[in-house]
């Protein structure tokens, strides 16, 4: 029951998201920029009503009329000679998309065509609309505002008084056109062209509309209603790419009706296939090239990749033809898709809260393609536009995400108080290991290259004797907090930590100069941090003397135990040497040791090699030297006192011990402190006061760890 309620609280939360998304989605463009051209790409083109038909002014009627490209410039004579024979062939309705508000320069031609449009009387000219931005003063003449007025342009009034009607056909002036405006109140009062179209085509007093039937001239009615009633733009129903409406070229309905038996009859043909039509005549190329050449083409979802675009009158007659049919495409009403998407986002979080997320997810995929099959056929067949970019776009990664979060939710529950228990103990990437682990203890053990940081304290058990177990205890919390802190930083884990010793390695899949730099940049670091803890150092609690080795390798990172008891650890060489490193310091007087090959690809750091080392229980030389802190932290002195012991070293190397002797004599009497020094003085004179036999090694043998 728990469950169910906590599913239904989050199918609340996904219905409301959706109802949301719904309700911006319109000034988001959601779903008309991404749901419907999948819409249309999935269902393609499709026939055109056959009861509409485009005259085209193309590139090819004016080469073969002899006229100029624009359409407004054409004669009105052909004009004239056009209507007369649409006329002749029973044409229903003839509708201009060109507006003529120009005198032509031969009146005669006017008058031509004017005649002609009432004889028909059945003709239609689309209107052009000026607008003029006035501007609102105050008392004072300062500017408050401005309003803009829109004025219809109508045709002259010879070709006026003879049309049946006029409008304008006005579209969005946006990247792509998916509607167009039905009713322009604020310019004209009156319904744009495709609507004063369709009532002409069922008015009677159109002369060729009578035989339309009263079951139509009825649903007309009703649509005209509905525009009445505030209805101001509606959604094209596009049939396909350009000239998908029926179109015939100017030229070849004017050959036809100057010969109506060319090419064996097929004039006559052409005429019997106009009658009872409607005729949308107006400027559609037929290339790009000539669509170019007078810009009244509009990109659809149907635009070409070579850049045709579908005609300002094919979208008018595009416009009319779905009012004829009555398929306009028919968005769903806000309430209903409210209705729907809340629905939705329940039923999603029910199926994705209840199920386990493998039956969940399939269950969902099975849902979303039931949706877009739904919404494609309700599209295909019947022009209604269901929502789909928010169920499937938005609510559905939103209820996949909730299931599985509600499903998991008690399992992350246990496993975050393991982590937080575990984690006191291992590092955090371990315990997601441990968390998550499948199959033995040991199968997620691996060999990587790492660089080890070894610390311990000096005096260490002479401190613990001598203080209360809380008291220690207290005061190795807080060391340990200065030492833990610069390793997680540079991405380092503490593997081991033994009474005051610390183990922490910094591991990669290959030797990398990186990890070797970031060990070497902790250890400066915690030698600083250890340095500010000592100096708040009292009675209740002392400084702890801090040691530090370090060294590269490879090493085994894992589980290790058996019967049930296992420990995370490093396991090789490289912590045995990086210990035995920090235990050097002991005999040297030093503070951070490193083998050599640590400082490999590592710049910036101020260095001094001290020697080759035998290290208890090695049977191998190393290379030692002595991490001193960054290279632009040293002084001149600095660098002095490193660049003469390097070269007493090269002395006492080479066998020459009076000399060796006396150069480190001196870096001892110039800088006492420097324990290296009079480590390699004293060796010397004892090398000389007993010089030793034939085949002498330069590496200096460690007995004690």
């Amino acid at each position: 029951m728990a469950k169910l309620l906590k599913s239904l609280a989050f199918g609340v939360a996904v219905a409301l998201a959706g109802i949301i998304a719904t309700a911006i989605s319109p000034w988001l463009d959601l779903e008309q920029n991404f749901g419907l051209p999948w819409l249309y790409g999935s269902r393609g083109p499709v026939a055109a009503p056959p009861e509409v038909v485009i005259v085209a002014i193309d590139e090819a009627s004016a080469a073969t009329l002899g006229v100029t490209q624009s359409p407004h410039d054409w004669p009105r004579a052909l004009h004239a000679e056009l209507v007369r024979y649409l006329g002749r062939a029973g044409t229903r309705l003839i509708a201009f998309d060109i507006t003529f508000d120009v005198p032509s320069p031969r009146p005669e031609e006017d008058r031509a065509f004017a005649d002609a449009i009432a004889a028909a009387g059945n003709v239609l000219v689309s209107e052009s609309v000026s607008k003029e931005t006035m501007p609102l003063d105050n008392q004072t003449g300062k500017p408050l505002a401005s309003v803009v007025i829109e004025r219809a342009v109508p045709p002259i009034p010879l070709i006026d008084r003879a049309l049946l009607g006029r409008a304008p056909f006005v579209v969005p002036k946006a990247a792509r056109v998916d509607f167009y405006w039905t009713f322009r109140a604020g310019a004209t009062d009156a319904p744009t062209l495709p609507v004063l179209a369709l009532r002409a085509w069922a008015d009677a007093a159109n002369p060729a509309a009578v035989a339309v039937d009263e079951a139509q001239r009825e649903r007309i009615a009703g649509q005209l209603a509905r525009f009445e009633r505030g209805a101001d733009f509606a959604y094209l129903n596009l049939y396909g790419p350009p000239r998908s409406v029926r179109t015939v070229s100017y030229a070849r309905v004017l050959q036809a009706a100057r010969d109506p038996a060319d090419a064996g009859g097929e004039g006559a043909a052409l005429a019997e296939s106009l009658r009872g039509k409607a005729v949308f005549v107006g400027f559609a190329a037929n290339s790009p090239a000539g669509q170019d050449r007078l810009r009244d083409d509009h990109r659809t979802v149907f635009s070409q990749d070579d850049g045709m675009n579908i005609s300002g009158v094919e979208l008018a007659a595009t416009a009319f033809a779905n009012l004829l049919q009555d398929r306009p495409l028919r968005p769903l009403p806000p309430r209903a898709q409210f209705a729907v998407v809340a629905a939705w986002g329940l039923l999603l979080a029910l199926v994705c809260g209840m199920l386990r997320p493998a039956i969940a997810f399939a269950l969902a995929a099975g849902l979303a393609a039931l949706w877009m099959w739904w919404v494609f056929d309700r599209f295909a067949l019947d022009a209604v536009w269901w929502p789909f970019v928010v169920p499937l776009g938005v609510q559905l990664p939103l209820a996949l995400f909730a299931g599985v979060w509600l499903h998991y939710r008690e399992t992350r529950q246990d496993r975050e108080a393991i982590r937080q228990a575990v984690g006191y103990y291992l590092p955090k990437s371990v315990v997601n290991q441990l968390v998550g682990r499948r199959g033995s203890m040991t199968q997620g053990n691996r060999v990587v290259y790492g660089s080890c940081l070894a610390t311990d304290v000096s005096r260490y058990t002479t401190l613990a004797e001598g203080m209360d177990p809380a008291q220690l205890g207290q005061l190795l919390n807080e060391y340990f907090a200065e030492l833990f802190v610069p390793v997680e930083r540079s991405g380092g884990i503490v593997v081991d930590v033994v009474g005051d010793a610390m183990v922490a390695l910094w591991t990669a899949t290959a030797p990398d100069a990186a990890v070797r730099r970031s060990a070497c940049a902790a250890a400066l670091e915690i030698a600083a941090a250890v340095d500010r803890f000592n100096r708040a150092a009292t009675a209740q609690r002392p400084a702890l003397d801090t040691r530090f080795g370090l060294h590269c390798g490879g090493v085994m990172v894992g589980n290790v135990g058996a019967s049930g008891h296992y420990e995370y650890r490093a396991v090789g060489d490289l912590i045995n040497t990086a210990s035995r490193l920090e235990g050097l310091n002991k005999l040297l007087g030093t503070r951070v040791l490193a083998s050599s090959a640590m400082l490999e690809g590592v710049e910036g750091l101020q260095v001094r090699a001290l020697g080759r080392f035998r290290l208890a229980g090695k049977t191998q030389d190393l290379e030692v030297v002595e991490l001193l802190g960054a290279a632009a932290d040293s002084s001149d002195d600095d660098k002095r006192r490193c660049v003469r012991f390097e070269a007493a070293l090269a002395s006492y190397l080479a066998g020459h011990w009076d000399a060796a002797a006396a150069a480190f004599g001196a870096i001892a009497a110039e800088w006492p402190a420097d324990a290296p020094a009079r480590f390699y003085r004293d060796r010397c004179e004892a090398l000389r006061a007993q010089p030793p036999a034939a085949g002498w090694q330069a590496a200096v043998m460690v007995s004690s760890k």
